[in-house]
């Protein structure tokens, strides 16, 4: 028996040998399990940073939209003030006109004003 007890140590001992020789790298479980703790760990990270990332980008355009409406709407303005800038005659001085009257509550010499005191 101690034939065969020595056949089989010299197989147990044999077998990494022929692995090695084999090219295969021998990495033990627990290193193992360490590594793809550490690749999924990675992997949640940078989804988490992805997800992240889009929603500043979702952020940002909401913003730049925000701000391309009122770049429109000041562009509108300003091409309405120069129409009036450019503009001659009565109807620059019917526009000022009115707002001399709405805004600024000025009167023409001569003009009486009747004001409704009761607020109807």
């Amino acid at each position: 028996m101690s034939r065969r007890s020595s056949k089989k140590a010299e197989v147990k001992a044999a077998a990494p040998e022929k692995e090695r020789e084999e090219g295969r790298s021998f990495i033990s479980r627990p290193v193992f399990v360490l590594l793809s703790l550490a690749a999924v760990a990675f992997l949640i990270y940078s989804m988490v940073s992805i997800i992240g990332i889009q929603a500043q980008i979702r952020e940002r355009r909401a913003e730049l939209d925000q701000l391309e409406e009122q770049i429109t709407v000041q562009e509108i303005k300003n091409d309405e003030m120069q129409k009036l800038y450019d503009s001659t005659g009565s109807d620059f001085s019917a526009l000022v006109e009115q707002i001399a009257r709405d805004d600024l509550d000025y009167i023409r010499e001569g003009e009486r004003v009747f004001v409704n005191v009761t607020g109807e």
